[in-house]
């Protein structure tokens, strides 16, 4: 299970993860998956706390909830729009414009 570490000092700290080392910034948070002797150490020590993480939380940003949903600008529309009429499909909603203008300058090519 993910855990959310967020560090109460102006140090950082090298914690030890399920997937390998990783960095809990001064005065920031991660969320990381850890072992249980990790968690048990954890809160153990006064100048980090651990809360178990939302599993929906796809974007990492500590609220409650799913991801956010990606903005929509007029250019994103222009370029989903031009990607469908292209690829004769919608394109994939968490797209960015720099991935849109990748994949219609592939079909373009094609």
């Amino acid at each position: 299970m993910a855990h959310r570490l967020k560090n109460l000092s102006a140090i950082p700290y090298d914690i030890s993860t399920l997937s390998g080392p990783a960095i809990l910034p001064a005065n920031g948070e991660i969320t990381v998956d850890l072992s249980a002797f990790e968690i048990e150490v954890m809160h153990h020590s006064p100048d980090i706390e651990i809360s178990e993480a939302d599993p929906l939380d796809h974007d990492k940003n500590g609220k409650k909830g799913g991801s956010t949903a990606a903005e929509s600008t007029d250019d994103l529309d222009r370029l989903r729009a031009e990607y469908k009429e292209l690829a004769g499909k919608k394109a994939f909603s968490g797209w960015k414009a720099d991935r849109l203008q990748s994949e219609i300058d592939k079909l373009l090519a094609a």
